[in-house]
């Protein structure tokens, strides 16, 4: 399967990296295509892939494309690729707010056009990425497409409209945890700890709760009762929670990731 990067951002180059070092894909199957001749430089000597700032000659090679572009360039840029897409040629995209019918309109009736969301721990094989199918995709093609993002980590299948709401949770949720890790981290600085000491214990926290949520089959109201003994001082920690509102803000969050979502699709 030879495969055409176009936009290699953080979220592509994450994806990319994994495939690469798991050997799912050959560094020689990958053309990556950037806007400028020194980004593709250090795409190539990061990845060791071949790399340029031609799409249409990387599209016209390509079995299968991974769209990693700006949301907003798709309007200026996609009905000049059009042209170049071979039939049946598959379109895994990575946009946020751009849907399948705005990209099939835009790419023409040759492209399938897979929606993807993953998220960030993609690149360790950690992941959870929701795919949004086209009922039109060839059962080969969808074969080859699945065992890839199985190398990713969790694939779950959505609806479309689902897919801001998975955003809010999976997509950005890694965001969420690591701003916990910074507020524990500055927590115990505040309690005497140095920066390194205060980094390490948030981290481990963080790592062994989400191990025994992973392994252990009670839900995690369950694990949280059996850490807190009643007028204990993780009561008390907790009690401070609530009259905060964290479960509201927690809520409120996701509710105001899924507004932006909306907007950027609008």
């Amino acid at each position: 399967m030879k495969l055409a990067v176009l936009g290699c951002g953080k979220m592509t180059g994450a994806m990319l990296r994994r495939w690469l070092d798991t050997a799912s894909l050959p560094a020689d199957s990958v053309r990556a295509v950037t806007r400028s001749r020194s980004s593709a430089d250090r795409v190539a000597a990061e990845f060791g892939v071949q790399a340029s700032t031609d799409a249409c000659e990387a599209i016209r090679w390509a079995d299968l494309v991974l769209l990693g572009i700006k949301p907003q360039q798709v309007g200026d840029v996609l009905p000049g690729w059009a042209d170049h897409v071979p039939p049946g040629q598959v379109w895994l995209s990575v946009l946020a707010g751009t849907t399948t019918a705005r990209l099939q309109a835009l790419l023409g009736p040759h492209a399938a056009v897979v929606r993807l969301m993953p998220n960030t721990p993609v690149r360790l094989g950690l992941g959870a990425t929701a795919v949004v199918w086209p009922t039109a995709l060839a059962a080969a093609s969808r074969a080859q497409i699945q065992e890839l993002l199985r190398v990713l980590g969790e694939v779950i299948a959505l609806r479309e409209d689902r897919i801001d709401a998975f955003t809010a949770i999976a997509g950005s949720g890694p965001a969420y945890v690591f701003l916990f890790i910074e507020a524990l981290s500055a927590a115990a600085e505040a309690l005497g700890f140095s920066a390194s000491e205060a980094q390490q214990m948030a981290v481990g926290v963080v790592r062994g709760a989400s191990q025994m949520a992973t392994e252990d089959p009670r839900s995690a109201a369950a694990l949280r009762a059996e850490v807190t003994s009643p007028g204990g001082m993780t009561q008390a920690a907790i009690a401070e929670f609530e009259a905060r509102g964290w479960p509201a803000v927690v809520a409120d969050a996701t509710q105001a990731a899924v507004a932006r979502a909306r907007e950027l699709a609008s």
